[in-house]
């Protein structure tokens, strides 16, 4: 997070050596989409569930799901993918003082910061992907056998030596970042990663060792659940989804809630999703689902946010 000290830290200087290159975005959302037919993902077969007589999107299924098909049905139907906006919380001071002169400077130098998706100062960063019950109701740490921890088991080994997955890793550490407003105070991002999947993944009944084929090896669930979390979070650009519409971080103004909301839903096949906001600063985004099928191949379909938004008719939406 950039930390704002003073106009005489050197903004100007900075804002005259980077030129802005705003870039457009259109998304190719369809309802129903696919995340994911990866082969690596070596859970049991879904075809003759998703095809046969108990196919059903969770929270919708009229009769119960037989054993045999637990693998292939998720209980806690709602998934939500989950992002972070980590603002720099000192410009609200800024904004607050209303010192034009000092929020001319600010601003130079933040427009002046290339909008390209990628970087992490434009990029929503993953929070998480959470399993809620049908009624938006929701258990956590479900498994405490399946947990995994840092300091005993070496998350960073486990993801990039027993599992061969270091562009994995590489993403998790670029985008999946803790910060002032997670669930985790004082940890570091590792911390962060362990609590999602020991307080969410846990509680997935398609990620339960025995929907595994093959030979399991330890913590494959746990790594097949980091994989679908960046991957689902790689389908949805909130900056640039928001960009295409002319709504960037800005000192300058607030906007409209409703505009971003309907920004983001355009993008969502018309479903609303949820904005959250930290003192009318927007700060996190929620993106909800039905599942068909398990977690790690099913198909999703969006599904309109069953959380009131927390921000007010006017919204900050203040850069990093």
């Amino acid at each position: 997070m950039v930390k704002f000290l003073t106009v005489a830290t050197g903004f100007s200087i900075l804002a005259s050596l980077v030129q802005a290159a705003p870039r457009s975005y259109s998304s190719t959302k369809k309802s129903g989409f696919v995340f994911n037919t990866d082969p690596e993902y070596s859970v049991v077969s879904c075809d003759n569930f998703v095809y046969g007589p108990y196919s059903s999107w969770s929270c919708h299924n009229a009769t119960a799901i037989p054993a045999y098909d637990s693998c292939c049905f998720e209980n806690w139907g709602i998934l939500m993918s989950t992002q972070f906006w980590d603002f720099n919380q000192t410009l609200l001071d800024v904004v607050n003082a209303n010192d034009s002169n000092v929020i001319d400077e600010l601003e130079e130098y933040y427009t002046a910061i290339q909008y390209a998706q990628g970087d992490p100062r434009t990029t929503f960063t993953i929070h998480g992907l959470w399993n809620d019950l049908c009624d938006g109701s929701y258990n956590q740490y479900c498994n405490s056998s399946l947990e995994i921890s840092d300091a005993n088991d070496n998350i960073t080994h486990v993801i990039v030596d027993t599992f061969d997955e270091p562009e994995l890793f590489d993403t998790m550490i670029k985008y999946w970042v803790n910060n002032v407003i997670s669930n985790v105070p004082n940890g570091g991002s590792i911390s962060l990663w362990e609590h999602e999947y020991n307080k969410h993944g846990t509680c997935m009944n398609t990620l339960l060792p025995e929907c595994f084929t093959g030979e399991y090896t330890k913590f494959e669930n746990t790594v097949q659940f980091y994989k679908k979390v960046v991957e689902i979070w790689k389908t949805y650009p909130t900056y640039q989804f928001l960009l295409a519409e002319g709504i960037v971080p800005t000192l300058k103004k607030q906007y409209e809630l409703r505009d971003v909301q309907k920004a983001l839903a355009d993008n969502n096949d018309g479903f609303q999703v949820y904005v959250g906001c930290i003192n009318g600063t927007i700060d996190e985004i929620w993106y909800y689902n039905n599942l068909k099928g398990n977690v790690l191949t099913g198909e999703y379909r969006p599904i309109d946010t069953l959380t009131n938004s927390t921000c007010p008719d006017k919204v900050w939406y203040l850069p990093k």
